[in-house]
C-alpha cells in the first residue's frame, strides 16, 4: 500500500519582508517618476537615473522574496522531500532522501550534535513547537524539520535505524 503525505508550514510576513516591500514599491514609483521626466525634458540623466531606480527596485524584489519562505514535507514510500517555497512561488528542493538511510532521527533536544556539522533549518523562523533532527552523511549534515503526528508517524515506520 503506497504511503503518501503533505505537511506545509506556513509564516508571517517578517519586518525585514515588509521594509523591503516598502522600499521596492517607492523605488518603481521614483523610476516612474523618472521616465515621465525623461519624456518632457528629453534629458538623458533622467533616463540613466530611471533605469538605475529600476535595477534597484528589481534588487529590491528579488530579496523581498528570498524573506517569505514556507516548506513542504513530501513522504512517499519512505522517502521525505523538502522543499522550499519562497513568496508563494519559486520552489527549491533542499533534501530528497530514503528514511531508511537516515544516521539518525530524534528531538534536537535529545541528540548530541558537534558544532561542525552543517545544520540546514527547514523550519519557519516563527516556529514555536518542536524540532527534530534527521543525520545524513555520516552525520556531516543536519537537517532540522518540524514534523506534525503523522508525519512522525510515517518517519518512524521507515525509519529501520529505531526498530
Amino acid at each position: 500500500m503506497d504511503k503518501f503525505y503533505e505537511q506545509l508550514l506556513t509564516t508571517s510576513k517578517n519586518s525585514s519582508y515588509k521594509t523591503l516591500h516598502f522600499i521596492m514599491i517607492f523605488s518603481i514609483i521614483f523610476a516612474t517618476f523618472y521616465l515621465f521626466l525623461t519624456i518632457l525634458t528629453f534629458s538623458g540623466l533622467y533616463l540613466v537615473s530611471a533605469v538605475l531606480v529600476a535595477i534597484l527596485s528589481y534588487v529590491f524584489k528579488v530579496l523581498r522574496d528570498k524573506q517569505y519562505k514556507e516548506f513542504e514535507y513530501i513522504f512517499t514510500n519512505g522517502n521525505l522531500q523538502i522543499d522550499v517555497i519562497y513568496n508563494k512561488s519559486k520552489r527549491k528542493t533542499l533534501f530528497d532522501e530514503e528514511v531508511k538511510n537516515f544516521e539518525a532521527f530524534n528531538k534536537l533536544s535529545e541528540l548530541k550534535i558537534s558544532n561542525n556539522v552543517e545544520r540546514i533549518k527547514c523550519i519557519p523562523f516563527d516556529y514555536k513547537g518542536e524540532t527534530y533532527a534527521v543525520l545524513t552523511l555520516g552525520g556531516r549534515r543536519a537537517i532540522l524539520i518540524a514534523p506534525d503526528d503523522e508525519m512522525l508517524k510515517l518517519i518512524n515506520m521507515y525509519n529501520i535505524r529505531r526498530r
